[in-house]
């Protein structure tokens, strides 16, 4: 009695395709910003959020840093279909994207636009180097660099608008060619 035995089982010569949003790029449609980061306050920090969103609904994904350093801005990708159902809608992404690159740029020339720093009252300082060093050895102390502004950015956008809505954004950091630092943002749905 001869059976019908299926075919002997073959595993699959290549991997699944890894996920990828679908994601809209408008990076070459974003000029160089000169606003202030929060200033005013994106929309999405005010509005409530969408009565029933889900936890968990898609996998996590990666935004790149546009160049070698946070002053070049994050690429402005959008991943359609994903954040709407969070309630952060395609003008705030761009926006909090934006924001992250001019953060960057304004801690290289030292100021912040997060954090409040002690403002610098001018005293009367006797000596040769009297006009010129005033304000500069308790100023320093106040800032941060360019990584830690852009983080403390993104804190304040978890906390204002994306963990309301089950969504929380990481700054990572890869080895990037040569062993510098490349930056990359983690979004996660929670």
């Amino acid at each position: 009695m001869s059976e019908d035995l299926p075919p002997p089982y073959t595993p699959a010569t290549t991997a699944p395709p890894i996920w990828e949003p679908h994601f809209i790029d408008l990076t070459q449609y974003s000029p160089l910003i000169l606003r202030k980061p929060l200033d005013p306050p994106p929309d999405c920090f005010s509005t409530p959020s969408p009565p029933r969103v889900k936890s968990n609904d898609f996998p996590p994904f990666r935004i790149p840093c546009a160049g070698n350093n946070l002053a070049d801005g994050f690429r402005i990708l959008y991943p359609s279909g994903l954040l709407e159902k969070h309630g952060i809608q395609q003008a705030d992404w761009t926006r909090f994207l934006e924001d992250l690159g001019v953060s960057a740029r304004l801690a290289g020339q030292g100021l912040s636009a997060v954090g409040s720093r002690v403002p610098i009252t001018p005293h009367p300082v006797r000596g040769i180097f009297g006009t010129r060093a005033t304000g500069v050895t308790y100023d320093s102390q106040f800032t941060r660099s360019p990584r830690d502004e852009v983080q403390t950015l993104i804190t304040v956008w978890n906390q204002s608008a994306f963990e309301r809505r089950k969504l929380r954004v990481t700054l990572h950091i890869t080895g990037g060619l040569d062993n510098r630092a490349a930056y990359e943002l983690f979004v996660e749905s929670l």
